[in-house]
C-alpha cells in the first residue's frame, strides 16, 4: 500500500510489443536481426569473411523476401537458392549455421514484435531453414518428401 490506503501499483507494466504491420516494421525487423547475425561468433563469419556482401543491397532483398511472405505478395522475386549453394562451395554450410540463424531470427521477432504476423515470421523462419538446409546439403527431411523442397512465397490469410 502506498501514502492514504492507496493500492501499490508495482513496477511499471511493459509494453507489450505491436505485430508487424508495415514494411517499415519489417525493415527494422531485418536491421536488428542482421546487427545480430554479424556479431554472431559461429554465423556471422558466412556473412562478414565467406563472401562479400553488399549490404544495403542484402537488407533490401532481405526486406523484400519478408514483405513477400508476410504483407504483400510479389514484392520479392529472386532464387535464394542459387546464392546459398555459391555459398555452400566456399565455406560449408552446416546444420548448426541454419540452427544459430532460425534461433537469432526467432529471438529478434520475439523482442521486437508480437501477435499473428510476427507469428507468421518465425513458422515461415523454419520453413526456410529447413529448405535451405535441405537444398544446399542435402539433409533428411522428417516426412516422405522427395526431391527439392519448396519455399512459397506470400501466401497466407487475408485479413
Amino acid at each position: 500500500m502506498t501514502g492514504a490506503g492507496q493500492p501499490d501499483p508495482g513496477p511499471a507494466a511493459v509494453p507489450v510489443p505491436d505485430d508487424i504491420r508495415t514494411r517499415e516494421d519489417i525493415d527494422s525487423l531485418v536491421r536488428a536481426f542482421y546487427g545480430r547475425v554479424v556479431a554472431d561468433p559461429l554465423i556471422g563469419p558466412l556473412f562478414t569473411q565467406a563472401v562479400d556482401i553488399d549490404w544495403p543491397g542484402h537488407l533490401r532483398i532481405m526486406t523484400d523476401f519478408w514483405e513477400s511472405s508476410l504483407l504483400t505478395p510479389g514484392v520479392y522475386r529472386r532464387n535464394a537458392l542459387r546464392h546459398h549453394r555459391a555459398l555452400h562451395a566456399v565455406s560449408p554450410l552446416r546444420q548448426e549455421h541454419f540452427d544459430r540463424w532460425l534461433s537469432l531470427w526467432t529471438a529478434t521477432v520475439g523482442r521486437m514484435y508480437a501477435g499473428p504476423v510476427a507469428d507468421r515470421a518465425v513458422t515461415k523462419a523454419h520453413t526456410v531453414a529447413q529448405a535451405l538446409a535441405h537444398n544446399t546439403m542435402g539433409t533428411a527431411r522428417t516426412d516422405t518428401a522427395h526431391g527439392p523442397v519448396a519455399v512459397t512465397i506470400g501466401t497466407h490469410p487475408k485479413r
